[in-house]
């Protein structure tokens, strides 16, 4: 009899072992979990982007920006500017090896002359888009002509202007927002964001893991009750087989 007890109480350890890890588990995803992208606003990012080569020379850029709507605003109209700095190692930064073949005027004219030639020149595009309803994602092939195509790949610069809210029930005409208010809908999603290199969902990934916290956080507690009447059988199992002792 001693035996099935210490047989009972191993297996009861091994429930409660497995499931202490689960919840362990859970719990390090959840901290480790960081926000991406807001649930209320419109994502988008910019991919496939291909050089156009002429006879050997990039002379522009062809490039995809998918959007994803997760507001409630059914958009009529807008047109969203983006732009990226131009900006190479800092114009040129010196570093000790210049400073070491140049004395000091050279320097300053050269720093000077750099100053002058490689000023903030962004790489500008527009893209107007129709008819843009609630969680509905779209994909727009572009062009820019551009040869530094790795500029797609940053982070931009945006505006969204003009913007144009479609007619609802509850307005006889389209209802319009300003530049700011429209551009504080729109979120970009550059390489350095993890929802970049998949498939836009209709909630963020925080949101997702959230979700499945609280399913799992459900499942452990229906496990925490079988464990709980396992338990208490146990202690009546012991009772019995110390009266029959």
């Amino acid at each position: 009899m001693k035996k099935s007890i210490r047989i009972l109480s191993a297996l009861l350890f091994g429930y409660v072992t497995f499931f202490s890890a689960s919840a362990n588990a859970v719990e390090v995803k959840k901290a480790d979990t960081k926000e991406t992208t807001r649930n209320n606003a419109v994502i988008f990012k910019v991919h496939d982007v291909q050089p156009v080569d002429n006879e050997g020379i990039i002379t522009g850029c062809d490039f995809t920006v998918t959007l994803y709507n997760r507001t409630a605003i059914n958009f009529r109209s807008f047109t969203l500017n983006l732009n990226w700095n131009d900006i190479v190692a800092e114009n040129f930064k010196f570093d000790k090896y210049m400073e070491s073949v140049l004395n000091a005027e050279e320097l300053a004219q050269q720093k000077q002359f750099l100053a002058k030639e490689n000023v903030d020149k962004p790489m500008q595009t527009s893209i107007s888009i129709n008819a843009f309803g609630t969680d509905k994602q779209l994909s727009v092939r572009s062009h820019i002509d551009n040869e530094k195509c790795y500029l797609l790949l940053s982070n931009a610069k945006f505006t969204v202007s003009p913007c144009d809210i479609a007619r609802s029930l509850n307005t006889a005409k389209g209802e319009g927002l300003d530049n700011k208010d429209c551009t504080a809908l729109f979120q970009f999603v550059d390489t350095a964001n993890p929802e970049y290199f998949g498939q836009f969902k209709k909630l963020s990934a925080t949101e997702q893991a959230l979700q499945a916290k609280t399913i799992e956080t459900g499942e452990l507690s229906e496990i925490d009750d079988v464990i709980g009447k396992i338990v208490e059988n146990l202690g009546s199992s012991n009772k019995t087989l110390t009266n029959i002792n």
